[in-house]
């Protein structure tokens, strides 16, 4: 459980970072894949293998909308691996459901009430954090299960 509080310390400073600077810091995502690495290595090969995939899933999904549309950095893209193994496959498609609802949710009442205009940047870690906080305590707390 503990590392739960871990993980969700490191999302909100990412987050925080992102905000204010457009920036993901790769130290700042270092920091958090080794410290989830030496957390979370001590389960069975295999789950650390469902682990890997996830992330790589995570890095080629995201690679591919950063390089076919810009619309996000590669800051998202590294940050999006990491969560990958932090997550694992079962709670990773939790947490790509509620950053995709909470970014489209917060997209729109930019434009509607706040008038936006469609080129507007919008920071991504913060969203991506905040599906991955979600997806921690809700899979953890409510569903269970190994992964």
């Amino acid at each position: 459980m503990y590392y739960l509080i871990i993980a969700a310390c490191f999302c909100i400073a990412i987050a925080i970072v992102d905000l204010i600077t457009y920036r993901i810091p790769d130290i700042l995502l270092i920091s958090f894949a080794i410290v989830m690495i030496i957390l979370i290595g001590r389960q069975p090969y295999n789950v650390l293998i469902l682990r890997l995939v996830a992330s790589a899933v995570s890095f080629l999904l995201f690679g591919a909308v950063w390089y076919f549309t810009k619309g996000i950095g590669f800051g998202d893209v590294k940050f999006a691996a990491v969560l990958g193994y932090l997550l694992g496959p079962g709670r990773l498609a939790y947490a790509f459901i509620a950053t995709a609802l909470l970014g489209f949710i917060v997209y729109l009442i930019g434009m509607k009430i706040f008038r936006w205009s469609k080129t507007k940047k919008i920071p991504y870690a913060p969203f991506l954090s905040s599906g991955a906080i979600v997806s921690l305590f809700i899979n953890n707390n409510l569903i269970g299960g190994l992964m």
